[in-house]
């Protein structure tokens, strides 16, 4: 029976760690343009702006329907070829390999965090009451500052658990930009099992810190969430 290679992990456990960075910063970098962009998607369908509104349905419902590994193989392998194509049509060239296997992932996943997102943010729209919009129109606010101040924080108190559950997805999604040359935890630990074949030790060890991660940004999420909670409490009974 083979023995746990106990000499290995503490020899990992810094490269591992060394890797976290890489991971949150991907996971961070696509939540934050994502969800914004996901939110714009969501206010857009909402107002059922003409033509917009149905090309964002569009999006949404394509971006849905493709796997993330494919977004991440179109990001890398098809995004710099039509770009460096264009450019050379024009008599112009540009340095595809300049740019960073790193930000064509976190492309990818902007773009799959945005059609999940905006559903999940048209949702949390739909579920605040309308009346308060009226009562905001009869205090003379205008429909820009009562999304902003009242709107759209009882939204996002809604719409926290879901946004949270998705954050915890994407920053397991992360270990997929393995496929396309981004070395973050997934990757570093397959580097680091491939000598002497220990891969059972590099995923118990990525298993764990993968864990750690949800659990501290699960406390966080929840924190949030009832912090918004509060708010939307107070704004209804108001």
């Amino acid at each position: 029976m083979r023995m746990i290679n106990v000499e290995f992990i503490m020899e990992s456990i810094p490269s591992l760690i060394g890797a976290i960075p890489v991971t949150l910063l991907m996971a961070f970098a696509a939540a934050a343009a994502g969800w914004i962009l996901g939110l714009a998607i969501a206010l857009v369908r909402k107002s059922r702006v003409p033509v917009i509104s149905q090309v964002c349905a569009v999006f949404v419902s394509f971006m849905r329907g493709v796997p993330l590994i494919i977004l991440l193989y179109i990001a890398y392998y098809a995004l710099p070829i039509t770009i460096s194509g264009y450019f050379a049509s024009i008599g112009r060239e540009i340095d595809i390999n300049a740019v960073p296997a790193v930000a064509y992932a976190i492309m990818a996943l902007v773009l799959d965090q945005a059609a999940y997102s905006s559903e999940i943010f048209r949702a949390a729209l739909m579920a605040v009451d309308e009346g308060q919009m009226e009562a905001c129109y009869s205090v003379g606010m205008t429909k820009s500052q009562a999304l902003i101040r009242i709107v759209l924080p009882q939204a996002m108190a809604i719409a926290l658990p879901n946004l949270g559950g998705l954050f915890l997805g994407l920053v397991k999604g992360t270990s997929l930009a393995y496929y396309v040359g981004v070395y973050e935890i997934t990757a570093t630990a397959n580097l680091l099992a491939m000598p002497a074949l220990n891969f059972i030790e590099a995923y118990v060890m990525t298993t764990v810190i993968y864990e750690i991660i949800s659990f501290i940004f699960n406390k966080l999420f929840r924190g949030c969430e009832n912090r918004l909670k509060r708010f939307r409490e107070g704004a209804s009974a108001a």
